[in-house]
């Protein structure tokens, strides 16, 4: 998990705005997170097991989730809905998220492949994937 430690900044993204409408967001907030600069996510890994995760995207919000694998923790998604998320660890150091919604589960993975933090989003048949640079 080591890997994915760290702080990162986006460089590019597929299909966020059709992810955003799928979840819910309203226009207002699809528009903001499409204008504003690239986020950054950190990553933070405290104790085994136990996760943080930071994302800042300026002006619009900051989103942590304080996490240990495998225990169900209250989320928040873009849309402002609260629901209990699970995170699983697979592979050699994937995190994934679930969340199990009317309309098609919710899922977002973290996982670095050739040196980027590759975040694919997936609420019911809609998928988007970000792609970050390491700047820490």
């Amino acid at each position: 998990m080591a890997k994915l430690v760290g702080k990162w900044k986006l460089d590019r993204t597929e299909n966020f705005e059709e992810y955003m409408k799928a979840l819910g967001v309203s226009v207002f907030i699809r528009k903001a997170a499409l204008i504003f600069p690239n986020p950054t996510c950190e990553i933070q890994n405290p104790a085994e097991g136990h996760f943080i995760v930071t994302m800042n995207v300026p002006v619009v919000m900051t989103h942590v989730q304080d996490f240990r694998i495998g225990k169900p923790f209250e989320d928040m998604i873009p849309n402002g809905d609260k629901q209990m998320t699970v995170v699983s660890e697979e592979g050699d150091g994937k995190l994934v998220f679930k969340e199990e919604r009317e309309g098609g589960d919710h899922v977002v993975s973290r996982e670095l492949i050739k040196n980027e933090m590759v975040m694919t989003l997936r609420k019911g048949n809609v998928s988007c994937v970000r792609k970050f640079k390491r700047i820490i």
